[in-house]
C-alpha cells in the first residue's frame, strides 16, 4: 500500500530530463512533449521511486472554449495569457495505480 503522506512532488532536475522524456514517450498515450516556451516538468516520488510525471506549459494563444470561459475582452487576452497554465501531460507510471494518487 502506498502511503500518500510520503509522496513528494518536485521539479525535474536538468540531469533527469532525458529519463522524464523517455518515460513519458513510452507510457503516455500522446507521447513525450518537448520543452517549448514556458514549460515546467514535475515528478512525484515515493521513497525516491518515480510514481508520476506531470508537465505544465504556457496556455494556447487561441482556444475558443477557454477564451469564452475566462470572459476576457479581446484587448486583454494577450496581456493576460501568461496568467494561465496548461496541464500538457499527466502520467501515473505503471505499477503505481493507487487510489487517490492522482
Amino acid at each position: 500500500m502506498l502511503d500518500l503522506s510520503q509522496v513528494v512532488v518536485r521539479p525535474v532536475q536538468h540531469a533527469e530530463e532525458s529519463r522524464f522524456q523517455k518515460l513519458m514517450g513510452s507510457h503516455h498515450y500522446l507521447g513525450a512533449l518537448p520543452k517549448i516556451g514556458n514549460t515546467i516538468w514535475y515528478i512525484a516520488t515515493w521513497h525516491d521511486e518515480w510514481v508520476a510525471l506531470i508537465s505544465f506549459s504556457a496556455a494556447a494563444l487561441k482556444c475558443g472554449a477557454l477564451d469564452c470561459w475566462l470572459g476576457w475582452e479581446y484587448r486583454h487576452q494577450y496581456d493576460r495569457r501568461h496568467l494561465v497554465a496548461n496541464n500538457s501531460r499527466f502520467l501515473i507510471l505503471p505499477h503505481y495505480h493507487y487510489k487517490n494518487l492522482a
